[in-house]
């Protein structure tokens, strides 16, 4: 069977296409972005030099466009970061998020991770 060049052309053009309002590798994509928040810093709360680094990552993920679950929030992370430590205030805090998506999405996992030290109120 003989392919014109007309139909390799439309389905290069629609592959271009898809790819484009994808936002993301066809096949893979695994991508780290560094993010900002404001938070306390050591002059805004009394520190100590023995003010623990905490660190947690919370993560949510997307099975076939149908199923989605988790908390990947801001929230989540530090609560999770200051679990067990009921009177702390997280400061001088880093925040960061990475994606991991394979085949178009099909299956996403996204996360969020906070490292900040915990000073005690």
């Amino acid at each position: 069977m003989k392919t014109s060049p007309m139909s390799l052309l439309t389905a290069f053009i629609l592959a271009g296409a898809m790819g484009l309002t994808t936002g993301c590798g066809m096949i893979y994509t695994n991508i780290r972005a560094p993010r900002s928040y404001r938070t306390a810093t050591s002059g805004d709360v009394k520190t100590s030099p023995e003010d623990p680094l905490v660190s947690a990552e919370v993560c949510s993920q997307s099975i076939l466009f149908l199923l989605s679950y988790g908390d990947m929030g801001y929230a989540a992370a530090v609560d999770k970061a200051l679990a067990g430590r009921p009177n702390a205030v997280l400061y001088d805090v880093k925040f960061d998020m990475k994606v991991n998506s394979v085949l178009l999405g099909l299956y996403t996992k996204m996360c969020t991770k906070v490292t900040g030290r915990a000073a005690k109120l």
